[in-house]
């Protein structure tokens, strides 16, 4: 059975689980998010993987609204680092359809990738696939 942890508030819904099989966290965003949300996320997120060690990250926002450019200086300055140091190494990010959602992503993409493969996507196929590859590239 899969681990999942999942925090509700009024105005969102956000799954983590263990996929033991793919050996990958996947994360499920729901509602409208902010950048308080995807910071939580992100740290209940660092601390399973100091324990599980995963290379692959997938986190679907394809349900969300809202804006969370604000988490990306502590991402990129906090988070990174530490989950570097867990063994992250590929991040497939599927995209909402909200404008908002692109920018931030491509933003993060920039400041993260010297650190982790990172491939965004309007599809949950399209990032299974690139993730299940055994290196994936983009």
């Amino acid at each position: 059975m899969a681990d999942v942890w999942a925090v509700t508030s009024a105005h969102s819904y956000i799954s983590l689980k263990y996929e033991d099989e793919r050996d990958w966290f996947y994360i499920k965003w729901n509602g409208h998010i902010n950048s308080d949300d995807v910071i939580a996320t992100a740290k209940y997120y660092l601390q399973q993987q100091e324990e599980r060690r995963c290379p692959k990250l997938l986190s679907d926002k394809s349900e969300v609204t809202g804006e969370w450019e604000e988490a990306n200086d502590w991402l990129q300055y906090e988070w990174m680092p530490q989950v570097e140091q867990t063994g992250l190494k590929y991040l497939a990010m599927v995209l909402s359809r909200d404008m908002h959602d692109l920018s931030t992503a491509q933003d993060l993409k920039r400041r993260i990738s010297p650190a982790c493969k990172v491939a965004l996507f309007y599809d949950i196929a399209s990032a299974i696939r690139w993730l299940s590859a055994p290196e994936p590239s983009k």
